[in-house]
C-alpha cells in the first residue's frame, strides 16, 4: 500500500457511491414505516437515510479496515494520523464532522479547505484534522 496524495474525484466518487450504499435503502424502508405509521400525513424530513449512513460509515471504517464500498472501488482508506488502528472515537468524530458540522455551517469550513487544496495537494480535509485521520490511496 502505498500512501499518496488522494484526488479529490476519488473522494467524491467514493462519496456517492456510499449515498447510493447506505441511503436507497434507508429511504425505501422509512417510506413504508411513514405509510404504517402516519397514512394521512405527508412528513417530508428524512432522518433514517442520514443516521443509517453515519452507522454504516462508523461500521466500514472499525470493521472493514477502515474502507467503505466506495473507498474499495476507487481505492482509498482511512487510517489513523499516528499509524495507529482506527479508534471508535476517531471514526465517531470523523463521521460527525462530516454529517453534522458540514451542514451546520453550510459546507464552509469544506469550500475553504478544497481551496486550499488546489495548491498544497496533501492538505488533508477538516474532518480528517478534527479526528487526526487521513486519506491514504491504496491503488
Amino acid at each position: 500500500m502505498i500512501a499518496v496524495a488522494v484526488p479529490l474525484w476519488k473522494r467524491a466518487v467514493a462519496g456517492q457511491i456510499d449515498q447510493v450504499v447506505f441511503q436507497t435503502p434507508a429511504k425505501l424502508i422509512e417510506k413504508a414505516i411513514r405509510k404504517k405509521v402516519w397514512p394521512d400525513k405527508e412528513v417530508k424530513r428524512y432522518y433514517l437515510p442520514t443516521v443509517v449512513t453515519m452507522a454504516g460509515e462508523v461500521y466500514c471504517m472499525l470493521y472493514q479496515n477502515g474502507q467503505t464500498l466506495g473507498d474499495r472501488v476507487v481505492g482509498i482508506k482511512v487510517v489513523s494520523a499516528d499509524g495507529r488502528p482506527l479508534s471508535l472515537e476517531q471514526v465517531i468524530k470523523r463521521t460527525l464532522y462530516k454529517d453534522v458540522v458540514y451542514p451546520a455551517t453550510l459546507g464552509i469550513p469544506l469550500i475553504r479547505a478544497l481551496q486550499q487544496m488546489k495548491s498544497n495537494k496533501d492538505l488533508e480535509l477538516p474532518h480528517d484534522e478534527f479526528a487526526h485521520t487521513k486519506l491514504i490511496s491504496t491503488k
